[in-house]
This record gives structure tokens, sequence and C-alpha cells, in this order.
């Protein structure tokens, strides 16, 4: 395909949204019953020292308050991580991993590194 007229700025950001695109398509093939996205909030977990609230998770992953609870609502159902209402501040709820989280990852590892090398492959 040749683009003409077309800034560089412009290039730039279409690709950067494509590569998005093309990462998270990869990926959301890959779990049985998440998406890629509701994994990364499972390995933003792990950067916390202490359970994060809603709003901690979407100012480190790059999401709105409603995005992050509606993923973190699935990632409940789904048994991954409760959701608890924090007992000093009663307005923020927190995101508490469950052990499934762990057992998931352990079981997952030879795949994840897989889809991690084919992710990166021919990037020096």
């Amino acid at each position: 395909m040749k683009l003409t007229n077309v800034s560089e700025e412009y290039v730039i950001y279409g690709t950067l949204f494509s590569l998005s695109n093309r990462i998270q398509t990869m990926g959301d093939g890959e779990f049985r019953d998440i998406t890629l996205k509701q994994q990364f909030v499972l390995i933003a977990l792990e950067m916390f020292d202490s359970p994060p609230s809603l709003n901690e998770m979407g100012a480190l992953i790059g999401c709105s308050y409603q995005n992050v609870k509606r993923m973190a609502q699935h990632l409940k159902d789904a048994g991954y991580l409760e959701i608890k209402q924090d007992q000093k501040d009663k307005r923020k709820f927190l995101l508490i991993p469950t052990d499934k989280i762990e057992k998931e990852a352990e079981q997952n590892r030879a795949k994840t590194t897989a889809f991690m090398e084919r992710l990166y492959k021919n990037i020096s």
C-alpha cells in the first residue's frame, strides 16, 4: 500500500493503532476465558504492594474507571479476583487477587512464553 500526502505524525499514529489491534487480536485467542486486556489487569495486580483500587488500576493501565470496573467484574465472575470495599475509605473498591491467578499462570507458563516469543519475533 502506498500512501501519499500523509504526514509522518499520522503514519506513526496509524501504525501504533494498527499494532495495538494486531496484538490484541493475537492475544485474545490465547486465553480461554479472558481477553488480553483482562490479562493485563492481572499482570498489573502484581505491580502493586497492596491491593489497588479501581482508580489506581485505571491510572496504571491507562483505562477509565468504568472500563476497569467492567474488566474487574468479568475477572471476578471468572474467579480471578475479588472486589471488596476499602474499610478505610468506603468510596474505594479494591481488587484482590485469588489463588486462581497463580494456578492459571503456572498452567499457562509455556503458552505465555510462546506467545511472547511470537509477539517479539524479528524485533531486535
